[in-house]
């Protein structure tokens, strides 16, 4: 049996905060609490006919988040987090560029529906990242 241990005593601290700054433990609609790496997320939608906030994930899955989650609550989790419009929030890692408003992502979302940003956001885009 080979059992791997890890000396705590020599890992940075820095890296340990670093890595559980971008590890989620979140709710879902049916209660389970599930492990999300902001790696994993490229971004959030808002479903209208169910009324919920969905995570789109890398392995191509989505995870419908509980009922009393909001966009206030998606983008304090991360500075990474960004909304573009009422109805998405993206994770700015993965943004590859903002074509005639809509936002390319990078892979593996780079198949990703159609994110646009709406004007209101644009111009929150533009004062946040002056370079756009």
């Amino acid at each position: 049996m080979n059992n791997q241990h890890i000396n705590i005593e020599h890992c940075d601290q820095t890296q340990i905060t670093q890595h559980q700054e971008s590890i989620f433990l979140y709710t879902t609609i049916t209660g389970n609490l599930q492990l999300i790496h902001l790696e994993e997320i490229g971004y959030f939608r808002y479903n209208s006919k169910s009324k919920l906030w969905e995570v789109m994930l890398s392995n191509k899955h989505t995870l419908i988040l509980k009922r009393n989650t909001n966009s206030q609550k998606i983008l304090s989790l991360h500075p990474y987090l960004l909304q573009i419009s009422q109805s998405y929030i993206i994770n700015i890692s993965y943004l590859a560029s903002i074509e005639d408003n809509n936002c390319v992502l990078l892979p593996p979302f780079n198949d990703a529906e159609l994110l646009q940003v709406s004007k209101s956001f644009m111009k929150k885009l533009k004062e946040k990242y002056p370079c756009l």
